[in-house]
């Protein structure tokens, strides 16, 4: 039995459900589908005390855990049409670092700041998680595309006084939600700073693996070096291309980003 496929059991029996899905898509993504969950039923907050308590369950359950950088967990809803199961709608999805700490949560709802850096410290590690709750693209969360930005930090990034290094490299997980799947595989990525282009590269497809149907909400993510990062963060005007697509950033959102790098220091260059 493969890992994931024992972590897929564990996770049946653990929670009773009927379905659920596990992928490795790469040896540092793990997603995670709760398939008609009895919770779809229930409120949102029940549906996130459950992500997080898997997110704890996979830390110490799944032996690779050290090389995983994001878990992915997600409720799915299905309809039977023709005898053959179709996703069709996508509750909600949630991501944990490899300690089972939120990272930042894509959810149906609102929130009075969502462009309001989150900053979290970890004493046993001496790190600090830096997130914003969303960047919205295009439309909404029920039809769009949405940016979450974050990395983690060396030092408290709370404390005024402290020194805080910043990564070699900023993760952005992108969520898309259509009436159809929009990539097929990996996306180009451009930013495009003041007219100039900061990055370009590749956002990796996270696809759960829901063999006997399909599930159009998509994943993505990307590693931008920091140094990047913050050029991002001091434009005056900034697009991000994925696919072939172009998206302006509201200066709102730069400014979440200017914030977010200003809690770390860059990385040390070595000569």
């Amino acid at each position: 039995m493969t890992e994931a496929a024992k972590l897929r059991q564990d996770l049946m029996d653990k929670y009773q459900e009927k379905e659920v899905n596990v992928n490795l898509p790469s040896s540092v993504f793990l997603t995670i589908s709760f398939v008609d969950s009895a919770l779809n039923q229930e409120d949102a907050d029940k549906r996130a005390a459950r992500a997080q308590d898997a997110a704890k369950f996979v830390v110490k359950s799944l032996p690779s855990i050290g090389k995983i950088k994001t878990i992915w967990i997600m409720f799915v809803a299905t309809e039977r049409r023709w005898i053959v199961f179709h996703y069709h709608r996508s509750l909600n999805e949630y991501t944990f670092n490899n300690r089972g700490e939120p990272i930042a949560t894509i959810r149906m709802n609102t929130s009075d700041d969502l462009l309001s850096p989150i900053v979290r410290f970890n004493p046993t590690s001496n790190e600090t998680d830096i997130s914003v709750t969303r960047v919205q693209l295009e439309g909404d969360l029920n039809h769009g595309i949405a940016l979450v930005p974050h990395f983690t930090a060396s030092g408290n990034a709370g404390d005024p006084n402290a020194k805080v290094m910043a990564p070699a490299f900023v993760v952005f997980d992108f969520a898309s939600y259509a009436d159809r799947r929009i990539f097929s595989s990996d996306s180009d990525l451009e930013i495009i700073s003041d007219g100039q282009t900061d990055f370009s590269g590749k956002a990796h497809l996270l696809s759960p693996d829901l063999a006997r149907a399909s599930n159009n909400a998509q994943f993505l993510t990307a590693q931008i070096p920091f140094e990047q990062f913050a050029k991002m963060g001091a434009a005056r005007s900034l697009k991000v291309k994925l696919n072939g697509r172009q998206f302006d950033v509201s200066p709102e959102a730069i400014a979440a980003l200017r914030r977010m790098a200003a809690y770390a220091m860059p990385p040390v260059r070595r000569l």
